[in-house]
């Protein structure tokens, strides 16, 4: 690499920054991700200890999962045929209204419920901004995109639990509900004053039900992006699970509280912010799949080794490596899905959010009902092989396509 390709390689974050269509849907993500976090933190709260119960827990989570995996692929399609500018807005918007509700009410299954129509809202979201980005950023500098994406979402992380724990303790629940309401509502308000460009193609003639079929057909015939499927899939089981068994570490472990569970999270998120950094710097300079890979291995190690942390501060170094890893497979994996083909990248992206759907779901349905039949350590044990193993797996039999000569 000549002098000149790596100054332009370090100049990239600028680059990408200059750009002010992407900077404002860049921070207006940022804002809604903080709440979003505050929000999970305290929900989870709320219901432990309401129940005493991982497993309650394990219920809350399953409703953020269960949408992806009954609507991942649908709401893929259904963004290729949308307006996504609009279908972000009024999922912001919907959010929003639906995060009122929750200080209004003292029964746990209308909290249940609110969260799930929250999650089957956030389906159509998540494709129409992954969807976005390739219009606002050329190819190259998709993955500098992607890792500042990730920023966005691990300083969310970092800052989101740890504000949560500190208005919960000061302020109660309550106020945790109402900060996260106008964290939606600034973003839809600033991406519906932005004009984004049009898609390059044209919407599909064929009914719904063979443009979902489109996006498996393509899937398949692509080695990366089944690589990617299964690397990140896998990785959101572990995610999963520790989501689940992360408040009973820092509560029954650690012997620390919402405080201290917040810690840690922001941790893993020191973590991923760390990680999104070094992609966003080196990661184009590196195979896409075996980067994923190499994440993979690191994640799934720090999952299966917390549940042995002997304090807190262990605690925290081992998910602020976890969070390296994660991000890795995240930022690699995100930017493979949206190479695909304009027409096919809503469906592509719906795929892949179908799978860390399905993931998710299981690790957050089983994951607290098995950590009361079999304990926590073999539970995240599982979470961190089933991470580890696929990431293995790919770079041991994983070939990167040659360049043209």
């Amino acid at each position: 690499m000549t002098a000149g390709e790596k100054s332009r390689q370090h100049g990239n974050f600028n680059a990408v920054l200059r750009q002010p269509k992407f900077n404002v849907l860049l921070g207006s993500e940022a804002i809604s991700l903080i709440g979003d976090r505050l929000v999970a933190v305290a929900l989870i709260m709320l219901v432990y200890e309401s129940t005493s119960s991982a497993s309650s827990v394990s219920t809350l989570m399953m409703l953020k999962a269960l949408p992806a995996l009954i609507l991942g692929s649908a709401a893929g399609a259904m963004v290729d045929r949308l307006h996504r500018k609009w279908v972000m807005v009024a999922s912001n918007l919907a959010q929003g209204l639906l995060i009122l509700l929750i200080p209004f009410t003292s029964s746990l299954r209308m909290v249940y419920g609110i969260y799930l129509i929250m999650s089957i809202v956030n389906q159509l979201f998540i494709p129409a901004r992954a969807a976005t980005i390739p219009n606002l950023v050329s190819e190259k500098q998709l993955i500098t995109a992607n890792s500042l994406f990730s920023m966005a979402y691990v300083g969310a992380i970092a800052l989101g639990p740890a504000i949560g724990g500190f208005v919960i303790d000061k302020f109660g629940l309550d106020a945790a509900f109402f900060i996260d309401s106008i964290t939606f509502f600034v973003p839809a308000l600033a991406v519906g004053l932005l004009i984004l460009p049009h898609r390059t193609q044209p919407l599909s003639k064929n009914n719904f039900l063979s443009d979902m079929k489109a996006g498996f057909a393509y899937v398949r015939t692509r080695s990366d992006v089944m690589a990617s499927l299964l690397m990140s899939s896998m990785v959101y089981f572990a995610t999963g699970a520790l989501s689940v068994l992360g408040v009973v570490i820092a509560k029954e472990t650690l012997g620390v509280g919402a405080g201290g569970y917040g810690m840690m999270m922001s941790s893993m998120g020191a973590g991923l912010l760390l990680g999104a950094i070094m992609m966003g710097k080196w990661g184009a300079q590196v195979d896409r799949t075996r980067l994923a890979a190499i994440g993979a291995v690191i994640a799934g190690v720090m999952v299966a080794l917390l549940p042995h942390a002997a304090n807190l501060y262990i605690a925290l170094l081992i998910s602020a490596v976890s969070g390296v890893g994660m991000v890795m497979v995240q930022a690699s994996s995100n930017t493979t899905f949206q190479t695909a083909p304009e027409q096919l990248r809503g469906r592509v992206l719906g795929v892949s959010q179908a799978l860390l759907g399905a993931s998710s779901f299981l690790a957050m349905g089983l994951s607290g009902f098995a950590e009361e039949w079999i304990g926590l350590t073999a539970v995240l044990a599982t979470a961190g092989l089933a991470a580890l193993l696929p990431g293995l797996l790919v770079w041991l039999r994983y070939k990167p396509a040659q360049p043209d000569a």
